[in-house]
């Protein structure tokens, strides 16, 4: 989709929402068959240390575009903008909650939300200039139909320092079927908040699996 022609840009609407599980901002990032600058340098962090598998507290959820995203008590702390909300602890709980936040909102933003969501959700970066060419050619105008929206299950940190997290995102579609996606977080120390960092679409690796079952040390989110 968007090739080199003159053609007006498609309208995905569903075909965009529903791509499996939460990795719409994924594929495009590499390429548009599916419907520059450094990442910020961390600083020493002064966050405290508690387990990887350590639950969020207070857990609520909030809804955009027709998914249903986690909130809790570890950010986002900034809850006044709807499109972007930010401010998320320095903890394994803030990395997994900004994560889910980041990808989810990248995936179903509207043509006059990604923007401001990719400017304050995502890590600088070539990556990030990739999607960003790539976005413009498509056209989303509507949320995701009813009943037809994915679930985040839960997520399990694969590694973890105050300036990188590595947060596998579970998710079953409606069909009942399950993904991962293999998502990272960066500490960006200039506003001292979480950025996605897009994964490389040349490097091969893919960001979203399918799994039978989920981990049974996975963060579960109750009321997912």
């Amino acid at each position: 989709m968007g090739g080199s022609d003159r053609r007006q840009p498609r309208r995905c609407g569903a075909g965009l929402r529903l791509i499996a599980a939460l990795v719409a901002a994924y594929a495009l990032a590499g390429s548009l068959t599916g419907c520059g600058s450094d990442p910020d340098t961390a600083t020493p962090s002064t966050s405290q240390q508690i387990p990887l598998t350590t639950p969020p507290t207070e857990l609520r959820w909030v809804e955009f575009n027709g998914m249903r995203i986690p909130q809790a008590a570890e950010g986002p702390h900034e809850v006044s903008d709807v499109i972007a909300p930010g401010g998320f602890d320095r903890t394994p709980p803030g990395a997994g909650l900004a994560a889910v936040n980041a990808i989810v909102r990248l995936s179903v933003a509207l043509d006059d939300q990604w923007p401001q969501v990719v400017r304050e959700l995502i890590a600088p970066g070539q990556t990030r200039d990739d999607f960003i060419t790539n976005r413009i050619q498509l056209s989303t105008t509507s949320g995701v139909p009813a009943g037809q929206a994915p679930q985040v299950q839960g997520w399990k940190l694969t590694a973890f320092t105050p300036d990188k997290a590595s947060v596998d995102i579970y998710t079953r579609l409606p069909d009942g079927s399950m993904t991962v996606n293999h998502t990272t977080v960066v500490w960006a120390p200039a506003f001292g908040d979480w950025r996605l960092l897009l994964p490389d679409a040349a490097a091969g690796a893919s960001p979203v699996d399918a799994i039978s079952a989920t981990p049974t040390d996975m963060v579960a989110l109750t009321g997912a």
